[in-house]
């Protein structure tokens, strides 16, 4: 599933670059980076988004969670559902909606 970041800055944008564990069952691929005009240092970022059918949509949120939180509220947009998220849960479910929505 595609997660477009909206207005991210640099250092989120670096810290989902760099390679670290990820959860049981779960990849995340940087595939595009834009600056969005008349947003300063603002970064639209699309990655790419796999679960395993035995992954936890919870454990992947937490986990993408603790490294965007410090530019929290921001707009996610997973799969074909926009929102304004401020907390891994809401994050857990647009990651469940676009599982189910396949």
């Amino acid at each position: 599933m595609l997660v477009v970041l909206e207005q991210i800055d640099a250092e989120t944008t670096a810290i989902l670059r760099a390679p670290v564990a990820m959860p049981h069952g779960t990849a995340l691929q940087v595939i595009s980076m834009e600056h969005v005009l008349g947003a300063g240092d603002g970064i639209r970022l699309t990655v790419s988004l796999a679960l395993t059918d035995e992954a936890r949509s919870g454990d992947m949120a937490d986990w993408l969670w603790e490294r965007i939180e410090d530019a929290a509220p921001l707009v996610v947009k997973i799969g074909e559902t926009r929102a304004r998220v401020g907390e891994p849960a809401a994050l857990a479910w647009l990651i469940d909606r676009a599982r189910s929505d396949g």
